[in-house]
């Protein structure tokens, strides 16, 4: 009976270390490359604004199609930036939707909001 006692203990303090190990893998998303970030800056064909979502906008014409990004698992949203400025400069409207945890699972609807 002595074990019973014990494993009401042990129990919560290994279901609180995996969370915070789980919340320290989650949060641990790579720096973007270098490119990454200067693709983040308005240019002549781009106009780029990133507060809430990142959106990359065609300067010489009005979108009339435009597509939501989600990042990978674990990937910095501004990783896709150089991407999306490609599409922008062809003329589609882009928005990068940064997630919880850098993970899509935690806001599978975020595009709801976007849209």
């Amino acid at each position: 009976m002595k074990w019973i006692k014990r494993l009401w203990w042990v129990l919560p303090i290994l279901l609180i270390l995996a969370a915070v190990a789980f919340l320290l893998w989650a949060s641990g998303a790579a720096t973007p490359m270098p490119e990454a970030l200067a693709a983040l800056e308005s240019d002549a064909r781009v106009g780029v604004e990133t507060d809430p979502w990142l959106v990359f906008r065609p300067i010489d014409q009005d979108p009339t199609t435009g597509l939501i990004l989600y990042p990978g698992g674990r990937v910095d949203p501004r990783a896709y930036a150089p991407a999306a400025g490609a599409l922008a400069e062809e003329g589609y409207l882009v928005v990068i939707v940064p997630m919880p945890l850098n993970l899509a699972f935690f806001a599978p609807d975020r595009a709801a909001d976007v849209m």
